[in-house]
């Protein structure tokens, strides 16, 4: 059960887990003691159990990623506090068990011995990739999770780490906790030299679950299960009711703001200015610690400096991930605030390349059932330069130049010689209790955040006991539960794919699913899927001297009104590990994955990808030192592709696709980075509902000119 207390001195409101029930905070309306149906209070009693189910899978994802934030900075001490109380830590060969002595190793493994970083220290510990399967009893859970850590002193050092988690969770007095932390490191490197895999043979972690598994974060109650305690009579049940209706509103609007601020990333990704400004409410701000406080459409427009042109310049990086959103619900669900991390990578091919990290605290809210950012409040963390690395250059927030001041100074100034955090606004949610900062350590906060006023609560809303009430309610749910189901199967598709686990991947689709092939076409069904993928790559590979890691992060999701379908975009955050040389990385897009639930279990039915957006020639070259790619050779040696297509061709081919596949065909039009490829979107603004330049919102019917797996004819592809 997520509840919420008022806000707190710093603007934000304050998690309570466990808690109290809702009813405790507000009042239905008095009615008077009439009888129920028993199949009525069994309904009740079976939604109000399968959405507790749901909050379990939410609050262990919020476990880990807290986890990730209180690394961030060191805090070693909140760290330990979420785990069990015979909680235990695999590191490698490390085993530990206890809270005490989880701490202890954390503080001298990770920390050198200090709780909080030095000033110029990093210690960030990406949780990525969750891949949740809650129990049958709903009382434990396990959870599969990529860890890409960012770890250095400036002076000293810079090292990268990286690898797989295989954790489970468990729920203790009523809290969920960490049971099992099992980090198997993969990869690790120097900056100087980059990453290299950790043995000549990388070992396959094992997987908790199933590709069907996958599909079920939540499995469904059983018929006959104990349902708890069934309401006794009318007024009763119209209570319960009106609790459960709170806490589906707490789920549907963390939902809702996190897909708000991941569409906002690929907005500013591709510099779609008047999109990102849409998505503020017109009194918003923004605000840059240390830099200012940019206020309305013009002023967050004027806050993005002079990268003044509509869409990305040749050669342009212009990344921005949205990583480890932390969403925490006002008590009338109108509010909200989020604490997440964006990892930049930025620059332009033959100029320069930067890595950048921030952490945002931002607060939303709900004007006419849409939401929107009121306060965006960001906290630059680094800015390093590719080629020097964050032991050698941490470089300042650049000042607004010219023509480009904010509106109001900042109201924090960031220490250079002191380390400091942004202040937490959400407690530790396995303690329940405020988080404590290290000795010498500066907090940051706003105290200025003004706060929306409070909409209609929760004893207004009209509560219904008829079919039409309670399956409305059960809708909703079913929505929360499509969210999980989506990015299980999206999450464990990409962990299929670095281990060339061709009976997996091929699995998580549907019957008739598509997948789509880069620069080949689609090919229909598990089987046809299955052999493209053993024709194209092989079968697993021993030893597995090299391995493609794909990250698909940032999720846009648009689950169906019927809660049985749903729409996915996801980046692909994207590098490769080798013993043989240090990684690189490159960038793609799954601009829109569409999901079904078929006999219970979610699968794709249609998955494809646009790549590459930008690519490395090596780790030394980064991102801005790309040489042109040679012109097209009509005669040059056949690709993978070229052999795939020829030798086992698809059922919808790349050529057939029309204006949607232009730039994506292997051929003379094929745009190659630095050139700038189109990005496609599947969806309109989810404030102004203005479509973007490239819209295509079901890909099944956008791609093909004529339909052949459709009984109708296909809709049209948009022209841009």
């Amino acid at each position: 059960m997520i509840l919420v207390h008022p806000r707190n001195r710093f603007g934000h409101f304050t998690l309570l887990l466990g808690a109290a029930p809702l009813l405790a905070i507000v009042t239905a309306t008095s009615v008077s003691a009439e009888p129920i149906s028993r199949q009525t209070a069994e309904r009740i009693a079976r939604l109000d159990i399968e959405l507790s189910r749901a909050e379990a899978v939410r609050q262990v994802k919020r476990v880990q990623l807290a986890y990730a934030h209180y690394a961030e900075f060191g805090l070693w001490n909140e760290m330990a506090d979420l785990f069990a109380n015979k909680g235990v830590l695999e590191i490698g060969e490390d085993t530990i068990s206890g809270k005490a002595d989880i701490q202890a190793y954390l503080t001298r493994k990770f920390g050198h011995g200090r709780l909080g970083l030095a000033p110029g220290g990093l210690a960030t510990r990406m949780q990525l990739t969750p891949v949740i399967t809650l129990s049958p009893d709903g009382h434990a859970a396990q959870g599969r999770w990529h860890e890409v850590a960012m770890l250095g002193q400036l002076g000293e050092y810079a090292n990268w780490e990286g690898g797989i988690s295989e954790n489970d969770y468990v729920l203790e007095n009523g809290r969920w906790k960490i049971a099992r932390l099992h980090l198997y490191p993969m990869y690790a490197g120097t900056y100087e030299t980059g990453w290299f895999n950790l043995s000549d043979d990388l070992p396959i972690v094992p997987f908790h679950y199933t590709a069907d598994q996958a599909g079920v974060p939540i499995p469904p109650l059983p018929a006959h299960a104990d349902i708890g305690p069934l309401p006794s009579d009318d007024a009763a049940a119209k209570a319960r009711v009106l609790e459960i209706s709170g806490r589906l509103r707490q789920l549907t609007a963390e939902d809702a703001v996190e897909r708000l601020q991941n569409a906002y990333g690929y907005y500013v990704d591709q510099k779609m200015w008047t999109d990102i400004t849409d998505l503020f409410t017109p009194d918003g701000t923004l605000e840059i610690a240390g830099v200012g406080l940019y206020r309305g459409e013009a002023g967050i427009r004027r806050s993005f400096g002079k990268m003044a042109s509509n869409g990305l310049l040749r050669g342009e990086v212009n990344e921005h991930l949205q990583l480890e959103t932390i969403v925490t619900v006002s008590p009338d669900g109108k509010q909200a605030t989020a604490r997440g991390f964006e990892l930049g990578m930025l620059g332009q091919n033959h100029i320069g390349g930067w890595w950048t990290q921030a952490i945002f605290e931002n607060r939303y809210i709900e004007q006419d059932g849409i939401w929107r950012i009121a306060e965006m409040r960001l906290f630059p963390k680094l800015r390093s330069d590719y080629y020097r690395g964050w032991a050698e250059s941490q470089m300042t927030e650049p000042a607004p130049e010219k023509g480009y001041e904010p509106d109001a100074p900042s109201g924090i100034s960031l220490p250079r010689d002191q380390a400091w955090i942004p202040a937490f606004g959400f407690p530790n949610p396995v303690t329940g209790k405020p988080v404590t900062y290290p000795a010498g350590t500066i907090a940051l906060s706003f105290d200025d955040a003004k706060p929306a006023p409070l909409g209609q609560s929760f004893s207004e809303v009209g509560v219904s006991l008829d079919d039409t009430g309670l399956a409305k309610l059960e809708s909703e749910l079913a929505t929360v539960k499509a969210r999980d189901g989506a990015e299980n199967v999206s999450h464990a598709f990409g962990y299929y794919l670095d281990d060339f686990n061709w009976d997996g991947a091929s699995a998580l689709f549907a019957r008739t699913g598509r997948r789509g092939k880069y620069q080949i076409g689609f090919y229909v069904g598990p089987e046809r899927i299955r052999e493209a993928e053993l024709r194209m790559y092989g079968p697993p590979r021993t030893p597995r001297r090299s391995i493609q890691i794909h990250l698909r992060v940032q999720p846009v999701i648009d689950v169906g009104a019927d809660g049985m379908t749903s729409k996915l975009r996801t980046r692909l955050f994207s590098f490769s590990s080798s013993a043989d040389g240090p990684g690189a990385f490159q960038s793609g897009m799954y601009p829109n994955d569409r999901l079904v639930l078929q006999d219970g279990v979610w699968k794709f039915q249609h998955q494809s990808i646009d790549e590459l957006y930008f690519t490395s020639s090596g780790y030394k070259s980064g991102w801005a030192d790309v040489p042109d790619a040679p012109a097209y050779d009509p005669n040059r040696q056949p690709t993978m592709m070229d052999k795939l297509r020829r030798d086992f061709p698809p059922d919808v081919d790349q050529a057939d696709m029309g204006i949607r596949g232009v730039g994506f065909g292997a051929g003379p039009d094929f745009i190659t980075f630095p050139d700038v490829k189109p990005m496609w979107f599947h969806y309109a603004n989810p404030v102004s509902g203005r479509l973007p330049p490239n819209y295509c919102p079901d890909h099944s019917t956008c791609y093909q000119a004529q339909a052949k797996f459709r009984d109708q004819e296909p809709t049209p592809a948009p022209v841009p």
